[in-house]
């Protein structure tokens, strides 16, 4: 009998990005329950990404691959993984799954303002949309995600939206007690994304002269940040140790006493409605979490609910620097508490959602 082949659209990237660390399990969910999966990279480096967005024609290679399969998903953002998919699917009377990690459309209204003002980018969310309605299912990363989504789609789409949650491999990233925990912060960044707001993090380490801080990743902004830890004089006590594999990660998180995640105190629903991945990789090394960012954000609920550490909704360095020595100081009452929740976002249980969705469409 034929294995089902399961066609999976997401674009090409360097690190440990989100998305692939998503697709990762998901293809390990999908194979283990005997489905064929097979990832299509879009190559949306330089001119080509252009020609995607202008022209809006799917590449051949994905029309090739998409004949032979039974169900087509794409991650999105970027959003053209989804149009692009949308069309192969609709052209060929495929179903389609559309797994939505962010609200970029919410994002694009003040980082890419021209282009929105000038209309591009709400034609571009039109086709977006489109491409969301004729999903058989849209997957969501957060419940405030979801919920934005059944406001905003047709309203017989609100049963097609479901909660699948970012998560951690908690046999990857797991307590390892002889590793000294000598660095009071660890900032787990994808550098080519400009949101991390990174300089509110210096300007809170500049104010404490024992506070050190360890960088994991890597991408365009590196330099730029490098400078800035030079400006305020704090590179003794900064470290930028560059891209880490997945594998790898657990050595490193085990190092610190506390996760950073920093997002800027913008209220986007963007990220208002983001848990970050790094959340649960933190909570699995048994860290307590220092977050900021926007008030009343899925982040701030999700750390205040499970008091695993402190979040933070305005922009005070001085609090931050004064909650960063509280909970270095701390660190040892949160480990067993933040292990615990670990557990229950664990990526190889929450990966076998996706094995019922496929099931529900193609059987």
């Amino acid at each position: 009998m034929r294995k089902k082949k399961i066609l999976f659209v997401s674009a090409k990237g360097t690190g440990i990005s989100a998305d692939k660390m998503r697709i990762r399990y998901f293809r390990q969910a999908l194979e283990t329950s005997g489905y064929n999966f097979i990832n299509f990279e879009m190559n949306l480096s330089g001119f080509r990404k252009f020609i995607f967005y202008l022209f809006k024609f799917p590449p051949k290679g994905l029309v090739d691959v998409a004949e032979n399969s039974d169900l087509i998903m794409a991650t999105s953002p970027p959003l053209i993984n989804a149009i692009l998919s949308y069309k192969v699917a609709k052209n060929l009377r495929k179903p389609l799954i559309v797994d939505v990690r962010d609200i970029w459309e919410e994002y694009a209204k003040t980082a890419h303002f021209l282009m929105y003002n000038a209309g591009v980018i709400p034609r571009l969310i039109r086709e977006y949309y489109m491409a969301l309605n004729y999903s058989s299912k849209i997957i969501t990363v957060t419940e405030i995600l979801k919920q934005y989504y059944e406001r905003k789609l047709d309203v017989n789409k609100k049963d097609d939206i479901v909660l699948i949650s970012n998560g951690t491999d908690t046999d990857l990233i797991k307590l390892n007690e002889e590793i000294k925990r000598e660095i009071d912060a660890v900032c787990l960044v994808d550098l080519n994304q400009p949101y991390h707001n990174l300089e509110f993090l210096f300007n809170a380490l500049k104010l404490e002269k024992k506070l050190t801080l360890m960088v994991i990743g890597g991408g365009k902004y590196l330099y730029e940040l490098k400078k800035t830890v030079r400006r305020l004089g704090i590179s003794d006590r900064v470290s930028f140790v560059g891209w880490v594999p997945y594998e790898n990660l657990s050595a490193y998180l085990c190092r610190a006493r506390i996760g950073v995640v920093g997002r800027p105190f913008l209220s986007n629903i963007g990220y208002l409605c983001a848990i970050p991945v790094k959340t649960y990789d933190y909570l699995a090394a048994g860290l307590p979490i220092v977050a900021y960012g926007p008030k009343n954000s899925a982040l701030e609920e999700f750390i205040k609910k499970n008091d695993v550490g402190t979040y933070i909704d305005y922009s005070d360095p001085e609090r931050l620097c004064s909650e960063l020595v509280r909970l270095s100081a701390e660190h040892e009452r949160y480990i067993e508490r933040a292990r615990a929740l670990a557990m229950k976002f664990d990526r190889k249980e929450l990966s076998k959602k996706l094995v019922e969705v496929v099931n529900s469409i193609l059987n």
